[in-house]
């Protein structure tokens, strides 16, 4: 056999790669039993065992073409990738009962049902940046988090699933309607670590699962009734703040101690939680005292009728959205009378290529309109409150309004957003948005807040900018908060209101915490002043100021039971000795590494292995010997 590494030819009773060591003992995908060279079935279980074939070679070569341009650059910019170990969420895409339908179906037939499930589905998961590990049979394996990585991949998984499933049931009764059979499909979802290998050209790769993490979803599958979702414990502890969740009987693995616990997936949470923090932990905001206090000043300053805007700025895990939390929750804490339109917009890290989510999410908020809201009910609340604000003049915003929202349209105001050219119709949605935002601060002052402005589409941004000047015309704060990310659309907004707004714009900019803040973070997030300096010591040394990695820190040490609960309070454990960065923090840094260039990525990985400080001439003499054995 060929190593699925490095493609030397092996002996067939190799159980290691001569020429790169590889492993190279194949296991059975039901029961995780070493199989003898050659076997055809299970000896210990009698599942078949099921093999790579060149009509797999095929449908991978069919789904890798069908990625966006933009996608494909990206993963053939991984090229640097050689035996990386990542943490990856594995969607497997099953087809129930493959077998009696290909069967039912004949073979011609079979084979368009399964090119047209590519060509449907393989989509949705490029839409959120994952890619296709492997096909095998009616079945493939999708990868978020490699080669390309993303800090939210567990929930670029599940949101892939869901519009897989979507897309399945519409095919499904297309199947039905056109053959007079039953077709679905089931879904499974598990994290867990892979070595990447060579990234070709082609988009394919070749990856090394550890403990069986790509074989573990296809042991679940059975547990996924047609049309569903299952999820393993290692992916629902990332998403479940995001996402309803309920279990289901575990699963008896081969290999693990305790059965799988099993969640299924239903759908998204109307108002979806954090997925940082710890579960039973909590601190006061510490360390922001002066940037909260300047946020509730401009706040005084828009209810005596002025506008202005403010600028959030701050890596990730510095608190930017704790710090908008805690300014909402004092607002809201002030008399009612006084209270402002509390107005959010959020961008999604998936977002850019989606026309106007930005914008739309800030309509939302208006009129608190649920994302799970249906149609209908979307209409009723948008023909009421547009009523109530413009009388007879409604039909001059609503139907733009409408078409943003996805509402069905009258005819007549269908015939107002068809227009000629996208540069009209935006023409139009800013109008109607000026005139509503007008129109609200007249009967109150208005808070608009734009967070992770830094994912924003360009649509969304190019409206915002001509409704700059709209936020000095009445009592309106408009707050970006957004990365010191200068490449992307949403700066171009941060630009042109410096720019624009001259004294009027207040700029935030969020630090590390200082050493005195983060300790009064840990003691407040343990709940104990005397926690033994040995482990105050590791968490601030790893976490180095930022709060979201002193959080994911200590849930890391209660994890592994470094720290534990002893008489209402922690006393340390043990596996001090080595520490590891957590998987939140992993993925996050990943993301924000495959970004930058390569030269700049190539002095990363030097740097990584000359250690943790260095004199910066040492960098340069081994980049200089690096260069010159190339």
């Amino acid at each position: 056999m060929n190593c699925p590494r490095c493609q030397t030819p092996n002996p067939a009773e190799a159980r290691f790669c001569l020429n790169c060591g590889l492993a190279l003992t194949r296991k059975c995908s039901n029961c995780d039993t070493d199989l003898l060279p050659g076997a055809r079935f299970c000896m210990h279980c009698g599942h078949p065992v099921i093999g790579t074939t060149p009509l797999d070679v095929s449908r991978l070569s069919r789904a890798t073409a069908a990625a966006p341009e933009t996608l494909a650059e990206k993963v053939r910019a991984a090229t640097y990738l050689a035996d990386e170990r990542r943490i990856v969420t594995i969607l497997l895409v099953d087809i129930v009962g493959s077998t009696a339908l290909s069967e039912q179906l004949g073979v011609e037939i079979w084979t368009e049902v399964m090119n047209e499930v590519i060509d449907q589905v393989i989509p949705m998961i490029y839409r959120y940046e994952g890619t296709i590990a492997r096909m095998l049979g009616d079945s493939f394996l999708a990868f978020f988090g490699a080669p390309v990585a993303h800090e939210d991949d567990p929930a670029r998984s599940v949101r892939a699933a869901f519009d897989v499933m979507r897309i399945g049931q519409i095919y499904a009764d297309q199947i039905k309607a056109k053959y007079d059979v039953d077709f679905a499909l089931r879904a499974c979802i598990h994290t867990g670590t892979v070595i990447i290998n060579s990234v070709g050209e082609d988009l394919k790769y070749e990856y090394t699962a550890l403990d069986g993490a790509d074989i573990l979803p296809s042991r679940i599958k059975f547990a996924a009734t047609p049309m569903t979702i299952v999820m393993t414990d290692e992916a629902h502890r990332f998403v479940h703040p995001l996402f309803e969740c309920e279990h289901i009987p575990p699963v008896a693995v081969k290999g693990r101690e305790n059965p799988l616990q099993l969640y299924r997936l239903t759908g998204v949470k109307s108002e979806p939680g954090s997925v940082r923090g710890i579960r039973g932990l909590e601190s006061p905001m510490v360390g922001r005292d002066a940037e909260l206090n300047a946020l509730l000043q401009l706040c005084e300053t828009v209810r005596a009728g002025l506008g202005r805007a403010a600028v959030v700025i701050g890596e990730p895990g510095l608190g930017k959205s704790r710090l908008i939390a805690e300014w909402k929750a004092a607002v809201e804490g002030e008399q009612a009378s006084s209270h402002p339109l509390w107005v959010e917009g959020r961008s999604l890290s998936y977002g850019q290529g989606l026309a106007y989510h930005l914008l739309i999410g800030v309509l939302r908020s208006i009129f608190d309109i649920s994302y799970a809201s249906e149609e209908t009910e979307t209409q009723t609340i948008l023909t009421e409150r547009l009523s109530d604000l413009f009388g007879d003049e409604m039909m001059a915003v609503y139907p733009y309004i409408g078409d943003l929202l996805s509402v069905d349209l009258s005819a007549e105001a269908q015939e107002m957003v068809t227009l000629p050219d996208p540069q009209t119709l935006q023409t139009e949605y800013f109008r109607a948005i000026r005139r509503l935002l007008l129109k609200l601060a007249t009967q109150q002052p208005v808070v608009i807040v734009l967070e992770d402005l830094h994912w924003a589409d360009s649509s969304s941004v190019d409206l915002f900018v001509k409704l700059l000047p709209v936020v000095t015309s009445g009592p309106m704060l408009l707050c970006l908060v957004t990365r010191d990310e200068r490449d992307t659309p949403g700066w171009r907004l941060v630009n042109t209101a410096r720019e624009m707004m001259g004294s009027s714009l207040t700029e935030l900019s969020l630090r590390p915490l200082t050493d005195t803040d983060s300790r009064k973070m840990v003691a407040n997030l343990l709940e104990i002043e005397a926690l033994p300096e040995k482990v105050r010591k590791v968490i601030l040394k790893k976490s180095e100021g930022n709060p979201f990695f002193v959080e994911e820190v200590i849930r890391m040490l209660i994890d592994r039971q470094a720290i534990v609960p002893e008489n209402g309070g922690w006393v340390a454990g043990g596996g001090f000795d080595d520490i590891h960065i957590p998987d939140n923090l992993q993925g996050l840094l990943l993301a924000r590494i495959d970004r930058l260039p390569e030269d700049v990525k190539l002095i990363l990985r030097v740097a990584s292995v000359i250690g943790r400080k260095f004199p910066v001439r040492v960098l340069e003499e081994v980049m200089q010997e690096s260069i010159a054995w190339e």
